[in-house]
This record gives C-alpha cells, sequence and structure tokens, in this order.
C-alpha cells in the first residue's frame, strides 16, 4: 500500500480550521449499492434485530413508516461486508488513516446516519469527544455521504477553528435528543469564527478532529441524506482512555490492511477506565 499524504492546502486546512474534504473517493455506483443495504435493513421489520437504531417520532408501521422513523443505526457497519471492507476498513480510507494514526488502525466507532425527507431532525452542536467523555483527543473521525448532502437537506456545519478549543463539558437541555454544547457557549464561537457549511458529493469524504464543533439542521426537503460514518484510533491513544469501551475492531495491523469478517474484536487492558457521569441536565 502506498502511503498517502497530504497536499500543502489540506495540512494548512486541518491544522487551521480542523477539517479537510476528499472527493470523489469511492463511486456512484458503489455508493447506490451501499443505500440498499441500509435502506433494506430500515424497512424490515424488526430493524432492532441487525442493529442498534435510534428512533426519531413514533410513525405508521409501513416500510414509508420506517424510512421516515430511523435517524442512526450505530454499530451496523460491522454487520455489512460491503461498508466495512469498502469503507472502514476500505484500503483507500486507511491509508489516510494511517497518515495520521500510524500502521495499527482500530475502528472505535462505525454508523449509518440517515436524515430522510422531511422528518429528518437536527443533531445538536457537539464536539464528538464531548459525547465520548473518555477524555481522547487524537482519534481520526470520518463522513461519507451515499447521496448528496447540501444546505436544502441538512448537511453538516463546522465552526471553523474550533478544534483548538478544549473539550467542553455537554450538557442536557430539555429537547436534547443527547449530550450538547452549551447554547449560549455555541452563540459566541458562531459570532465570532462563522459556520462553514459542509456541502458533500456523492463518495465525497470530509475528516475532522475530534474537538471540532459541528452540527446538521432539520431537513425540510424532497430530497433524503444517508452516510456512512466512523472513527479510528489506535493502541497507544486506547490506553489513555478513561472508558472502556467493547465495539472496537481491527482494521489494519502493521500497515496491512485486514480482510477478515466478521472484523476481528480488540479487547484492550485499560486501568484508567471509569464510568462516566451523567451529563448535567439545563434548562434553556
Amino acid at each position: 500500500m502506498m502511503q498517502w499524504k497530504p497536499t500543502a492546502e489540506q495540512k494548512t486546512q486541518y491544522e487551521t480550521e480542523g477539517y479537510f474534504i476528499l472527493r470523489n473517493v469511492i463511486t456512484a455506483d458503489l455508493a447506490a449499492e451501499m443505500r440498499g443495504v441500509i435502506r433494506n435493513v430500515i424497512m424490515s421489520p424488526e430493524p432492532g434485530t441487525k442493529a442498534d437504531i435510534d428512533p426519531m417520532n413514533p410513525m405508521e408501521d409501513t416500510p414509508q413508516g420506517r424510512i421516515a422513523r430511523y435517524r442512526k443505526l450505530a454499530n451496523f457497519c460491522v454487520q455489512s461486508p460491503l461498508i466495512w471492507h469498502n469503507v472502514h476498513a476500505g484500503e483507500k480510507l486507511l491509508n489516510i488513516a494511517r497518515y495520521f494514526l500510524g500502521d495499527d488502525i482500530i475502528v472505535k466507532f462505525n454508523s449509518c446516519f440517515l436524515k430522510p425527507a422531511h422528518t429528518g431532525s437536527a443533531t445538536p452542536w457537539h464536539q464528538d469527544n464531548g459525547l465520548w467523555r473518555d477524555g481522547e483527543t487524537e482519534p481520526f473521525n470520518f463522513w461519507m455521504p451515499l447521496e448528496p448532502a447540501t444546505r436544502e437537506n441538512g448537511c453538516m456545519q463546522f465552526i471553523p477553528g474550533s478544534h483548538k478549543t478544549e473539550i467542553i463539558e455537554h450538557v442536557l437541555y430539555p429537547d436534547s435528543i443527547h449530550g450538547e454544547l452549551p447554547r449560549e457557549h455555541v452563540k459566541e464561537m458562531v459570532s465570532k469564527h462563522g459556520v462553514h457549511h459542509i456541502e458533500l458529493d456523492t463518495g465525497d469524504v470530509v475528516f475532522w478532529h475530534s474537538n471540532m464543533w459541528h452540527y446538521s439542521p432539520p431537513n425540510p426537503s424532497e430530497k433524503s441524506r444517508i452516510a456512512v460514518a466512523g472513527v479510528w484510533t489506535n493502541p497507544e491513544i486506547v490506553k489513555t482512555s478513561k472508558r472502556f469501551w467493547q465495539n472496537f475492531r481491527w482494521a489494519m495491523k502493521k500497515g496491512e490492511v485486514c480482510t477478515q469478517f466478521p472484523p476481528e474484536p480488540i479487547v484492550m487492558e485499560n486501568d484508567n477506565a471509569e464510568k462516566p457521569n451523567p451529563f448535567l441536565s439545563l434548562k434553556e
């Protein structure tokens, strides 16, 4: 495998703004196959038996109702060889992750994110490591749309340079779907630094620092948005974690892509692990 290196522009953008984008990492045909795999699971009568699924609002129990209901398939990609071998343990993407993490790479999280037409809900402003609450800042994050992500259908938004902040304690408001950055802090950061709208075409990939403040709005449009996302880490980072994670899978060992499926689990001994405190609940 040839060693990938960022361009001077990509390196500068990652250092100053906290992210960079690569275009056309996978083909439109491959993306269509992946969308089919995900939609087949969502439309099945009991998709929860195949993945951890985060429901939005109760809707009729029909295939179309189920398509409109779900916003996330957590830890699903380890069950799909098509997605796993082409994305999380795909040579193209691992070659990029290798530049940041070295020759031993572990998949920390894997998810499919769905923002259905009309019903796709917002994801609040957060830092990924603010949700993890394990103290880690070095894992490498990515997000790949399998159909275009635009301002109209709720593309992600980043606050450029926000990766240079510390990990901010996340909180829960009465209408929070999960921990989020304090809303007054977000207003201050947006006022100071502005927002970048991360519009991506099918098969593009955005990579970002785990401290990055990011958000995606609701999808009121006629067009859905499905994406695959993940977080890579390595054994040395895991050893410093304040939490014990159970879903790690090997993606690369000593510079060689791991081709086993189901992917090989990894159990890390960690003397620092502890259970995090609940998020603080706040009123608006």
